[in-house]
């Protein structure tokens, strides 16, 4: 599978780039921080469910944004999935396998939680990221002032990952063109270590030459972009998101919300 980075192309056509790329930024941060203090079950499946309406009426591709998640959801799901077999005194099942095994009622909703706070967070940056273009990222960076160093470091490392990731794949699949079997999974991750390690070793030489070559050039290290003009829709949309997550925290009793639904729609 060819690496991508989680950013759209210029001529991909979308509803939200019309909005200025600083307030796609934010907007993520407005959803997610809330959620990430407080431990509201409720309140994370309503953010979550919020988000993807978002994405399907502004026609995003959810199925792209959840094929940059599929590494990192299984390694969530193996950190929270033995949380309910010792956490808590109220059992809310219990089986024997030839050994006792028990699930406590407060692990489970505390495995639920973390792993839906990871989830959630993970999918509402993605969603709004994959909104940005390359040169709208690093526009959103310079506007926030941070450091021109740190934008550049960011800015080869960003350039870079697709391209060690595909050499390491190209690199491993030669060695078993020729012949070479690693079936042991610590193998695997020391083969793939090893060749990485020594790819960014020798990108690192490649950029610094070619950020040498840049200042004997004149390159100041300062990246400059068109200026873009804030407009009423982008501060009405940011007022929107911070309006809405206030209701949702402040105004809304969403237990109540949901109970009433499960009663309504279920027998």
């Amino acid at each position: 599978m060819k690496t991508t980075l989680p950013f759209r192309h210029e001529d991909e056509r979308l509803y939200l780039k019309m909005i200025h790329p600083l307030i796609r930024f934010i907007l993520p941060f407005i959803l997610v921080i809330p959620f990430l203090i407080i431990g509201d079950l409720y309140l994370i499946i309503t953010v979550l469910l919020i988000t993807l309406i978002v994405d399907l009426i502004l026609r995003l591709n959810i199925i792209k944004i959840l094929s940059k998640l599929k590494v990192i959801i299984p390694i969530v799901f193996l950190i929270t999935i033995f949380i309910p077999l010792y956490v808590g005194h109220t059992i809310f099942y219990s089986f024997n396998i030839g050994i006792r095994v028990t699930i406590y009622r407060e692990g489970l909703y505390l495995a639920s939680l973390i792993f839906l706070r990871v989830f959630g967070a993970l999918f509402i940056f993605m969603s709004f990221f994959t909104t940005l273009t390359y040169s709208e990222f690093i526009e959103v960076l310079t506007k926030l002032r941070i450091p021109s160093v740190f934008v550049g470091s960011l800015i080869i490392m960003l350039h870079y990952i697709p391209i060690l990731a595909s050499s390491n794949k190209k690199i491993l699949e030669a060695q078993e063109m020729r012949g070479k079997k690693i079936t042991s999974y610590w193998k695997k991750l020391k083969t793939h270590a090893y060749i990485m390690g020594k790819g960014i070793i020798m990108n690192m030489e490649r950029s610094e030459r070619l950020y040498e070559s840049l200042k004997m050039r004149g390159f100041s290290g300062k990246i400059t972009f068109a200026p873009k003009k804030f407009r009423i829709i982008d501060f009405g949309l940011l007022f929107l998101f911070i309006l809405l997550v206030f209701f949702l925290i402040f105004i809304i009793n969403l237990e109540l919300v949901y109970k009433w639904g499960f009663a309504l729609f279920l027998p």
